[in-house]
């Protein structure tokens, strides 16, 4: 049994698989309480960006001006 499978295949059956994946995870559906879920992941964002280390020195890649 030798099947040739082409890129394009390959790509749809993983893209396929994902979104499966994707559909299982969010049929469990939201949680109980969605303003402590939210403050909960507000928190955990607030963490990882303190662990960030930036110099001073960096410019922000935008300039505001009036």
């Amino acid at each position: 049994m030798n099947q040739k499978i082409t890129r394009r295949r390959l790509a749809a059956a993983l893209v396929q698989a994902a979104a499966l994946r994707a559909a299982q995870t969010t049929a469990a559906g939201p949680p109980e309480d969605l303003r402590a879920a939210a403050q909960e992941q507000l928190r955990k964002n607030s963490e990882a960006l303190g662990k960030t280390q930036l110099p001073m020195s960096t410019e922000p890649a935008f300039s505001f001006k009036a």
